[in-house]
């Protein structure tokens, strides 16, 4: 079930003294406080732990994500300029986390069946078997879209991974990025178009 980060049930104030808190455990730690940090990864655990099985979709490689996530926090707590916006930074370094873990995976079948489903060439035509490779240029073409995909600029490599190796619905998409479905929908399209684009080269 995916976290919904903008419903969590906590109201204007309870989130305006938890920032607070934050902010203080966050001074702490940049000062070299270690039991302020742990407070913070005690406190944030639960959460970075949801997001990350939201992404990966692993139970086990969410954990091991959640902990290379505060690996990253610490060696960069010193650097995050506003202690109050904690939260949020921590947010997204453990969803950049698991996106780079997602770019690093080869590309599934079922992947390749979704693109070929939106019509993407040369995917569908490969998914299609109107190429006969064989089983090691198969692996050999599904790296090289993973590559391509990753040429994307990161909001679109998001998209595109979000839809196609994790298989989210639009909703889960607006829900998880705490964006509308029009702008999902938007998003997504340019990503489509951007990659058809870069596809065709395989096979000119």
């Amino acid at each position: 079930m995916l976290v919904n980060m903008k419903r969590c049930g906590i109201n204007n104030n309870s989130m305006e003294r938890l920032a607070d808190d934050d902010m203080t455990l966050v001074e702490k730690s940049q000062q070299g406080n270690i039991r302020a940090f742990e407070e913070l990864v005690s406190r944030y655990t639960g959460l970075v732990g949801s997001i990350a099985y939201n992404i990966v979709g692993d139970m086990h490689m969410a954990a091991d994500l959640t902990q290379e996530t505060f690996i990253k926090v610490h060696r960069g707590l010193k650097e995050l300029e506003e202690p109050r916006k904690f939260k949020g930074w921590l947010c997204s370094i453990v969803r950049t986390t698991c996106v780079d873990w997602l770019r690093k995976e080869k590309v599934r079948p079922a992947s390749l069946d979704r693109l070929a489903d939106d019509g993407i060439e040369p995917a569908g035509k490969f998914i299609g078997g109107a190429f006969k490779q064989t089983s090691t240029e198969e692996e050999e073409l599904k790296e090289r879209i993973l590559n391509i995909v990753n040429t994307l600029p990161k909001i679109y490599q998001e998209i595109i991974l979000l839809r196609h190796l994790r298989k989210f619905t639009y909703r889960e998409m607006s829900d998880f990025l705490g964006l509308p479905i029009a702008t999902i929908e938007s998003r997504l399209y340019r990503a489509r178009l951007m990659l058809k684009e870069r596809l065709q080269d395989l096979y000119i």
